[in-house]
């Protein structure tokens, strides 16, 4: 059981370093947004489930341990649940101000905004 650990945790260090190269390599706010919340939040999942069967096969699981996994439950829950709302509020107000590149403009503006000037 912990070599099913351990890969968990390897790959989920592997998706939270590829945000960390994200984050560094992008240009645009829209795009580390996207680096920085899908990645990382799967990357923090995959560490965390790691960290549960550690748990579980562990020859001492006992009654402190369960609490353990509760903690754990918890914080993936609240990744998963505050993750997305971020990167919706870094979004909106990233295409509010135009801090996005030219490039990535649409024709979805509210009705009645026009686009700030830099």
């Amino acid at each position: 059981m912990s070599v099913i650990s351990l890969i968990f945790v390897v790959t989920g260090a592997l998706f939270i370093f590829a945000a960390a190269v994200g984050i560094g390599r992008f240009g645009d706010t829209m795009s580390r947004v996207h680096a920085v919340t899908k990645p990382q939040t799967i990357g923090l999942v995959f560490c965390l489930t790691g960290a549960i069967i550690k748990i579980v096969s562990s020859p001492d699981f006992g009654v402190s341990q369960r609490s353990d996994i509760g903690i754990v439950v918890l914080l993936v829950i609240f990744a998963l649940l505050t993750s997305p709302v971020t990167a919706q509020r870094i979004s909106r107000l990233a295409r509010r101000e135009g801090l996005y590149a030219d490039d990535m403009l649409r024709n979805d503006r509210p009705a009645g905004k026009k686009r700030r000037k830099r």
